[in-house]
């Protein structure tokens, strides 16, 4: 299946299934931003997407967290087409 051009938003991407699921959509073509609970995490996320994406920190059950993460991600990709949790 090709991603080219969508915009896919993955929880728990610094590692294990999360990242794997990551990786294939960057793969084939989407933009990816990968969360994960620490600064490091996101870092590690950015680092193995490159320009195929971004990593954020987001604590998922902190409203002002996830309504940070959208506006950063509206305001530098657009609207998610895919939402992997």
């Amino acid at each position: 299946m090709n991603f080219e051009g969508k915009i896919a938003l993955v929880t728990g991407a610094s590692r294990g299934i999360g990242r794997a699921i990551a990786e294939l959509l960057a793969e084939r073509g989407a933009r990816v931003i990968g969360t994960a609970t620490s600064e490091k995490g996101a870092e590690a996320i950015s680092a193995y997407l490159g320009d195929q994406g971004k990593g954020l920190m987001l604590n998922v059950v902190d409203p002002a967290s996830i309504e940070s993460v959208l506006a950063t991600i509206r305001a530098e990709f657009g609207e998610v087409d895919i939402l992997v949790e």
